[in-house]
């Protein structure tokens, strides 16, 4: 069972971990290099709308999650997701509030969940990284466990109504902390390469879990990649 004090979350979890057991036969490797406590970034790959709620129940701690600010807009919803954790970020923009809140929650020691890739990906390759995840990584002192996750874009793909049986697995990685990839470089060469040491951790757990998905060549991350640190967005 995770570890939570809320007995909404707890329940939450357990119905849906037995619900993805059953219909995607959910795997899941690695929970033991999740820390149970202390702040904690959990940093996965995005390819599905399914992914939050199965990393969620996968997870063996409570997690506090990004959402987009347009689930916030229906009255009973927003009151299930925010008791379950969620809060919101504006989309296409530089929200601070969002990261804010992210950062208020690790310096009370919670753990939050931010895709790297900001957005869900097709499966064929990992997106470049948005800065979200390494700018809390610095700001907080939070140890980041690279996280990933495959099968869930064939279990409900982009455009589909509903989604279908996959089998989806998910892997945590060992912890890395922002400080380890310091050491004489600049702030902007720290900080693309823990993006890139924390992709690079993703990419060989999709390895490890069969499916491997690559990284884009570097030449196009560079290209692709914002120069100014920004929250990460879903949709």
């Amino acid at each position: 069972m995770v570890r939570s004090d809320d007995w909404l979350y707890r329940v939450g979890w357990a119905l849906v971990r037995g619900f993805a057991r059953l219909v995607w036969r959910l795997e899941v490797h690695g929970a033991s290099n999740v820390p149970l406590e202390g702040a904690t970034i959990i940093a996965p790959n995005h390819l599905s709308l399914l992914d939050p709620p199965l990393i969620g129940c996968a997870c063996p701690r409570e997690l506090r999650f990004i959402a987009k600010a347009e689930l916030f807009r229906y009255g009973l919803f927003s009151k299930l997701i925010r008791r379950l954790g969620a809060f919101p970020v504006e989309r296409g923009a530089a929200d601070v509030g969002a990261i804010k809140t992210a950062l208020k929650f690790l310096n009370e020691g919670r753990a939050v969940i931010i895709f790297i890739e900001g957005t869900r990906g097709m499966g064929d390759h990992l997106l470049p990284p948005t800065p979200g995840v390494t700018l809390l990584a610095r700001q907080s002192g939070a140890p980041v466990v690279p996280t990933a996750i495959v099968g869930s874009e064939q279990a409900w793909q982009k455009g589909a109504k509903l989604p279908r049986r996959a089998r989806i697995k998910v892997a945590f990685g060992e912890p890395v902390r922002y400080s380890e990839v310091f050491g004489t470089r600049t702030d902007r060469e720290a900080r693309d390469a823990f993006s890139a040491l924390v992709m690079e951790r993703i990419e060989a757990l999709t390895h490890q879990l069969g499916r491997p998905i690559p990284r884009l060549p570097q030449e196009a991350v560079s290209a692709a990649s914002p120069t100014d640190p920004a929250p990460p967005h879903t949709r």
